[in-house]
């Protein structure tokens, strides 16, 4: 998510808006997340009912066997409408800021 902060104003340019969301509590958000300064909303979902909205749940994927979301970058348009899902099973494999910038 840094790499996107970096970049943040290409995306404001392009008229798109970042959203972040976490399976974590509203407080382990802040806690975490504050410091590093990002400026897009990051959401909390402990509950994972805006994961399973999306379809992201990773059932026993936490390494103690809890729940959590696959990492997954969606694209929705001015409609509400999905353009795209970009999914992946490794959390450190994520689409860079160029390469999303370069969809929209």
């Amino acid at each position: 998510m840094q790499g996107l902060q970096t970049e943040i104003s290409k995306f404001d340019d392009k008229g798109a808006v970042l959203i972040g969301i976490s399976t974590s509590t509203a407080g382990e958000v802040k806690d975490k997340m504050s410091p590093k300064g990002f400026t897009f909303p990051l959401l909390a979902d402990p509950e994972l009912k805006v994961i399973d909205a999306f379809g992201l749940r990773h059932v026993a994927g936490y390494p103690t066997g809890g729940d959590i979301s696959r990492p997954a970058v969606i694209i929705v348009d001015e409609k509400g409408n999905i353009q795209e899902k970009l999914l992946t099973d490794n959390w450190r494999v994520r689409p860079t800021a160029e390469e999303l910038l370069s969809r929209l």
